[in-house]
């Protein structure tokens, strides 16, 4: 499989978490919050205050999140083989880290994680950048 067609569909994965995860927090706002604050502290009331320090957290997170998948997008046609498998390194190693340090820490300490549709796509993309480390070409 070619690099180019691995940072693309990276970049897309990226992108798309990024916007959902913006748009929630920024066009959908409070509900879209508010789900997730009741099963983390139910009984709880979900603030202004409260709600502005979740939202801006998440409304980083997106957009770092569409930022990584333009800069992957941007960098689709690297030529040289050797430095498309070194980025697609450092993909894999900020996917991994993702998955055993967020995921895990989540899952296990805080009884919540990620949604399963950003895991799936996470995991699409986790095993694009090893395929690619193994047997990518340009």
């Amino acid at each position: 499989m070619k690099t180019k067609l691995i940072f693309t569909i990276n970049g897309i994965i990226h992108i798309i978490m990024g916007s959902f995860l913006w748009i929630g927090a920024n066009i959908i706002g409070k509900p879209f919050t508010n789900n997730s604050f009741q099963l983390k502290a139910p009984g709880e009331n979900l603030t202004d205050g409260i709600h502005m320090v979740i939202a801006s957290t998440v409304d980083t997170v997106g957009a770092f999140n569409i930022g990584i998948g333009l800069m992957l997008l941007i960098i689709r046609n690297i030529n040289d083989l050797e430095s498309a498998k070194k980025l697609l390194m450092g993909h894999f190693s900020l996917i991994i880290s993702v998955l055993i340090l967020s995921q895990s820490y989540n899952h296990f300490f805080l009884g919540g994680g990620a949604p399963l549709p950003v895991l799936i796509l996470l995991i699409i993309s986790l095993n694009l950048s090893l395929f690619g480390l193994k047997r990518g070409t340009i």
